[in-house]
């Protein structure tokens, strides 16, 4: 069958929050029903008018059991026919609302407990609160405690009033026993209900966890201290808690140089921005691109450049401070994020930087090659949320002056400085990532 179109709300809710709608909800359930009742239902009628299951419900003996099976066969058709209604809907229109939802559980317990009253003798009438647990399940699990406790409702108006037609008609000796059944029926399905419920919540911080994980965000751990009763979701909330740091590692780590990724480069600024923002600190970009890196690649070959990125990064982060964010944006660039850092803070760290490119012997060239870098430097108070953006601009500016004006050297951006014609276009954002080859 193909998949029912969803309107943008249905989609957003299921695709973005992990949920599933209640379009979705009942096109499924709609298949699951239709193959039961008409299953179960017809084979069961099937049965009785065999003969080969007794019937001697109170309409049957007022009716006869053909007049009563019939009645019951009608009612299984409406039901099926109500449903495949409800399931074109649904596909055509992609959402549905909570009526919807109530409607199709009301159906349900309707039809069983018309179909135990034609078809079934009052001491069995059990059998529907059995059958009902399951109506009753499914709501729970796929709608929530508040049409659960809908469900129990009407399930309970159901057996009270097929007993009390029994009883009209004589067929009950005592009211007092269905009564109890049915007390215990709702002990046992409430206590149900709550456990599930408890479930349910705990399967929720389990999925706040993976949805921020999704978000490249692993700052969030399952707290297994709040689950009272310890089973297989806390089992799977350790397994993660054990695999966040790889998790981490895996996902927002460049894996050849050892750096953030851009990823969890544009991560780490927006918290330090919203830090910073808050704060009214400085914050500084450094842009920072390795001197005729093709050079490297065709005298020595791309194996050799990638060793090369890798001692750069692992030489990027040791010169770097504690508190910086060093991230491999692409190729050969790289950025430096300084927090609570001046100009002339981020003027020293951008010497410092050159320094040590200039008295390390790279070991994957043999040293017989001196590798330099070019950096663009850009400092400003962070006033807003947009700051982190306008600073890579700028760095990347300041940068392209830098290699303009003969590499190996810093440049500090200032008003006034163009390195483009026009204004100055930013290379990279942190909403669209683009990278550009200056070589």
């Amino acid at each position: 069958m193909p998949p029912a179109p969803r309107s943008p709300a249905a989609t957003t809710v299921s695709s973005n929050r992990g949920e599933l709608s209640n379009a979705e909800i009942l096109l499924w359930q709609g298949r699951f029903r239709r193959a039961f009742v008409g299953l179960v239902g017809f084979g069961t009628l099937a049965l009785k008018w065999a003969g080969v299951v007794a019937s001697d419900s109170v309409v049957a003996q007022r009716i006869g059991t053909h007049q009563a099976l019939l009645w019951c066969a009608a009612m299984v058709a409406a039901y099926l026919a109500l449903n495949d209604g409800m399931m074109l809907w649904v596909r055509r229109g992609g959402t549905a609302g909570h009526a919807a939802i109530a409607t199709a559980n009301v159906a349900d317990i309707a039809l069983l407990f018309g179909i135990v009253y034609f078809a079934t003798p009052p001491a069995d009438y059990a059998r529907a609160l059995i059958v009902s647990i399951f109506t009753v399940q499914f709501t729970l699990v796929f709608v929530g405690p508040r049409a659960t406790l809908y469900s129990l409702a009407s399930v309970s108006l159901g057996y009270i009033v097929i007993v009390a037609g029994a009883s009209d008609a004589g067929a009950v000796l005592s009211m007092g026993e269905h009564f109890w059944t049915l007390a215990l029926y709702l002990l046992g399905t409430t206590l149900f209900v709550l456990l599930q419920g408890q479930m349910s919540k705990r399967l929720q911080r389990i999925v706040q966890v993976f949805e921020r994980a999704q978000e490249g965000d692993f700052s969030m751990q399952y707290d297994e201290s709040l689950d009272r009763m310890p089973d297989a979701i806390t089992v799977v909330g350790r397994a993660y808690n054990r695999m966040r740091g790889h998790l981490e590692t895996i996902v927002l780590t460049d894996p050849l140089s050892g750096c953030f990724n851009r990823r969890g480069f544009d991560q780490l600024v927006t918290r330090e921005v919203s830090r910073a923002v808050r704060g009214g600190q400085p914050l500084s970009v450094l842009a920072i691109d390795v001197d005729h890196f093709k050079k490297i690649n065709d005298e020595y070959g791309h194996l050799t450049g990638d060793e090369v990125l890798r001692e750069i990064g692992a030489l990027l982060r040791e010169t770097a401070r504690l508190g910086d964010v060093v991230a491999r944006i692409g190729g050969e660039e790289f950025e430096i994020l300084a927090p609570d850092t001046s100009a002339d803070g981020a003027k020293i760290l951008a010497e410092r930087i050159q320094a040590a490119f200039d008295t390390r012997p790279f070991t994957s060239v043999h040293g017989e090659r001196k590798i330099t870098v070019s950096i663009g430097i850009a400092s400003e108070i962070a006033r807003n949320d947009q700051v982190a953006n306008v600073l890579i601009a700028r760095a990347d500016e300041a940068l392209y002056v830098a290699k303009r004006n003969g590499r190996d050297r810093a440049e500090l951006w200032e008003a006034g400085l163009r390195a483009f014609d026009g204004s100055a276009p930013a290379r990279r954002s942190l909403v669209i990532p683009a990278v550009a080859d200056m070589n």
